[in-house]
């Protein structure tokens, strides 16, 4: 009895620690597997983002002779660079009527680059915020103007996962300038001060997901950061909020709508918006149509597993293990795609 009860203890035992081996190798997925996929992205967008810049000089595409405004944000602490010493940026493309919507991404197309140097962050961005656009870099709220035109342009993106270009958004200071290039030029934001209620100034604040008030047009030109908070969680958002540096480019609108020209003050004259977001979360909770695919990889695993312990029992352990570890690897790895994808995004 006293055997039996130890090998049950014993079975018991080794099964905890199997399972606990499995739960750190999926936060290990998640933490840089995840970016290996998101570095793979990146390449992606980049070569696209190149081709289209390619194509949109052979349209004949002329840069704007219209000075950058040297209008400076108003914010309450010392700016750190002024326009004057900003570095010199690409003036607005301009295109003919007929041709600009050579300028207006299709979801999951690449949007530009994002660069802070403050934190160390440069990104190749995409259009959208589907949560197979965030797994691709930064994305943008297709119901808000292009980053570098007028108005509040949002920008989504992941804080712990897929590279988490935004992780250190809460290192921002009021003053730190952001570097958008997008296929009508490179613009400079610089990040907004915001006071907490005990009356600290930061670059950020922190909000509900309900809170879709914050990527509304606020009648300037600003660009708004958005990702989850705290990190690992998809609890709040953390949001920062930066004042446009200079004039915007012109706002593309569809082939049937007119092209809506802003003056070069840093307000929005008429920005073109689709439908308003319902919330902030609405692509990063739960995906249960991944969950069939997870059981069955998950199921396929766990058989893998089993039969490599039988084959140890009926023939010689050490061969067994070697010969079905690569098998049970490979369909584990395939099981964290799809649980990864069913799980709510952070």
């Amino acid at each position: 009895m006293h055997s039996r009860f130890s090998t049950i203890i014993g079975a018991v035992g080794r099964t905890l620690i199997g399972f606990g081996l499995v739960v750190l190798a999926f936060a290990g997925y998640q933490l840089w597997g995840t970016g290996v996929l998101e570095s793979r992205s990146q390449d992606k967008l980049e070569a696209a983002f190149a081709e289209r810049q390619a194509a949109v000089a052979a349209l004949g595409a002329t840069p704007s002779t219209a000075p950058p405004s040297t209008a400076t944000p108003s914010t309450t602490t010392p700016s750190p660079q002024t326009p004057s010493t900003l570095p010199p940026s690409t003036l607005p493309v301009v295109l003919a009527p007929e041709l600009a919507a050579e300028l207006i991404p299709a979801a999951g197309d690449p949007l530009g680059f994002i660069r802070i140097p403050a934190i160390g962050l440069e990104r190749a961005m995409v259009e959208g915020i589907g949560r197979d656009d965030l797994r691709k870099g930064p994305g943008h709220y297709s119901s808000t103007p292009l980053p570098g035109q007028a108005g509040n342009a949002a920008i989504a993106g992941h804080r712990t996962t897929y590279g988490q270009p935004f992780y250190d958004l809460d290192r921002l200071q009021p003053g730190d300038l952001i570097e958008i290039e997008t296929l009508q030029g490179i613009f400079f934001y610089e990040v907004m001060p915001q006071t907490a209620a005990d009356g600290t100034v930061s670059g950020h604040f922190i909000i509900d997901p309900s809170q879709v008030e914050v990527i509304e047009n606020f009648g300037d030109n600003r660009l708004t950061l958005t990702a989850c908070h705290p990190k690992a969680s998809a609890r709040q958002r953390i949001v920062v909020t930066a004042l446009m540096v200079g004039a915007p480019a012109p706002t593309i609108a569809a082939p049937e709508e007119p092209i809506v020209e802003t003056d070069d003050s840093n307000t929005a004259t008429d920005v073109a918006t689709e439908a308003p977001v319902e919330s902030l979360d609405d692509s990063l909770g739960w995906n249960f149509e991944h969950l069939q695919p997870t059981l069955l990889w998950g199921s396929l695993a766990a058989l893998v597993m089993i039969t490599g312990w039988l084959a140890g029992r009926a023939w010689r352990r050490w061969p067994a293990y070697l010969l079905t570890t690569p098998v049970f690897l490979g369909v584990l790895f395939f099981t964290f795609i799809y649980l990864d994808r069913m799980l709510p995004a952070f």
